[in-house]
């Protein structure tokens, strides 16, 4: 009996020893920009290289929507983030997360109509329909913005038609749903979905102007020591100049990964009401 017992408190050991021996899993969150598929597609040369630099497993998550994904940074549910850049300045100013690196691409709305149509110019969309990815985003935010200077107010004198994800927005108006769609310019300018026929078939009719907010920020939780954010932000850096990091960067229109600044991070401020104005 006393034998017995003493290989069961050996084999507890033993899982312990084991335990602590193996890395904790880190959970990388992505705000959900795209579909999951794509996300994954895209996102997977950086879960790899965060991977391979931090020396711990690391699993993608995301989220079903732009509010559960705030919600779920703000719970803590990831240990990392790829965000967007208002929900990346709410979780800094509220809840203390802290910028790693941000991409050196800037977002910007583009808006797209087929070929064809007889929409010219932004005046010309009153009472047409625009397909969005999400009313929660800057993309939104800046098509409602610029139609608001031509006097035109979304939901009112444009109808919305909002869409699972903003990959499904220029398909919207390939097939005809809708008369227009409001998109972020990385994907209009690198469309990697679609063929060259079906890309002939749409043309942009406006684009944001410069400046707006960089598209993507790299964030960690409150807690997370110093030394370890600036050690991931050094890593992200030097990945800029390796084939696998030029590689991922242009493929995912990031440009290249930058330190963040104040600045930066607060032109985003004109945006987060939306992300907060329903609590």
């Amino acid at each position: 009996m006393l034998r017995w017992r003493f290989l069961f408190l050996l084999l507890l050991a033993w899982a312990g020893f084991a335990s602590a021996q193996t890395p904790a899993v880190l959970k990388m969150g992505v705000f959900p920009y795209l579909s999951p598929s794509q996300l994954i597609e895209q996102q997977e040369p950086l879960r790899r290289y965060l991977e391979a630099t931090l020396g711990r497993p690391v699993v993608m998550s995301s989220a079903p929507d732009f509010p559960s994904f705030v919600k779920r940074t703000q719970q803590g549910e990831y240990d990392l983030v790829v965000t967007a850049p208002h929900m990346a300045r709410l979780a800094q100013k509220r809840d203390g997360w802290q910028a790693v690196a941000m991409s050196a691409q800037q977002t910007a709305t583009t808006i797209i109509v087929q070929k064809d149509s007889t929409i010219g110019r932004l005046e010309d969309l009153r009472g047409k329909r625009l397909a969005v990815g999400s009313r929660y985003s800057v993309t939104y935010l800046l098509a409602e913005e610029a139609l608001g200077k031509r006097g035109l107010k979304l939901g009112r004198d444009v109808l919305v038609q909002e869409t699972a994800s903003f990959s499904n927005v220029l398909q919207s108006v390939l097939v005809g749903e809708v008369e227009a769609g409001a998109t972020p310019t990385l994907l209009w300018d690198n469309w990697v979905h679609a063929n060259a026929e079906q890309r002939a078939k749409l043309r942009e009719i406006y684009r944001a102007p410069p400046p707006n907010p960089h598209s993507f920020f790299v964030m960690m939780p409150p807690a997370t020591p110093a030394a370890a954010v600036a050690k991931l932000r050094e890593a992200l850096l030097a990945w800029n100049e390796t084939p696998e990091g030029r590689d991922f960067l242009h493929k995912s229109q990031f440009l290249s990964f930058v330190a963040p600044t104040e600045k930066a991070m607060a032109r985003s401020d004109p945006f987060v009401h939306v992300l907060i104005e329903d609590k």
